[in-house]
């Protein structure tokens, strides 16, 4: 967590120059708590830190830290640097490059990303190529943020990583609660699966979380990969 405390505030102080402050368009931090249904000492929190930087009106970049600390260790923050291309006012589309910069072995990724709004919510997708060691393997997901009232929102999640042996993916729908001009709260019930020749098994979880956004675009453009 000090890790993305570190980065939010080198964030909000290079933001905070004469020399940039008119291009930064937006940040976030966030805190995320999942545990298996059925083995609750099964656990992990995510902690997530963004910033983005306008460079013309239709072009910029984002920058993505995400640290993950689990039951049985801690694992290096990822970081994904995004390209972003906005169509028009609604819609945007980019290339990503992440990367564990600890690991001892191969894992970039990259790949491109889109998102439009959609009847008052928003839609958005990616699809590339994740590195495991030699090995390379097809990641993709969809995601969609719907609002059900003027403060609550219906939420879904779906990742994919598949390779010609093995295919592994989550799904998630939650429910997030939009303080007005404040931090946003949610709730998540997922399912991740893990698929072969020879059959597939499923593993439930659920998970809170809490994120607050900032700047004129009330936050990034796209997530962390």
């Amino acid at each position: 967590m000090s890790y993305n405390a570190v980065f939010a505030a080198a964030v909000l102080a290079v933001a905070s120059t004469p020399i940039v402050a008119q291009q930064f368009t937006g940040g976030e931090l966030g805190i995320e708590y999942n545990a298996l249904v059925d083995d609750s000492n099964i656990d992990g929190v995510s902690y997530n830190g963004a910033a983005e930087m306008a460079i013309t009106r239709q072009f910029g970049l984002g920058l993505d830290v995400d640290k993950i600390d689990v039951g049985f260790g801690n694992i290096d923050p990822r970081m994904t640097l995004h390209g972003i291309y906005h169509l028009n006012e609604t819609a945007s589309v980019g290339a990503f490059y992440a990367k564990t910069p600890g690991l001892d072995i191969d894992n970039a990724s990259y790949g491109i990303e889109g998102g439009t709004a959609l009847y008052g919510g928003d839609i958005g997708g990616y699809i590339g190529v994740q590195q495991v060691g030699p090995e390379e393997v097809v990641i993709f997901g969809l995601s969609s943020d719907t609002p059900i009232s003027a403060s609550f929102s219906l939420f879904t999640d779906f990742d994919l990583a598949a390779d010609t042996d093995l295919a592994l993916s989550t799904s998630e729908l939650g429910v997030t609660y939009k303080m007005q001009n404040g931090p946003e709260f949610y709730g998540q019930y997922g399912r991740v699966t893990a698929a072969t020749g020879g059959g597939s098994a499923s593993e439930d979880y659920i998970g809170i979380g809490a994120r607050i956004t900032f700047g004129a675009a009330r936050g990034t453009t796209f997530e962390g990969r």
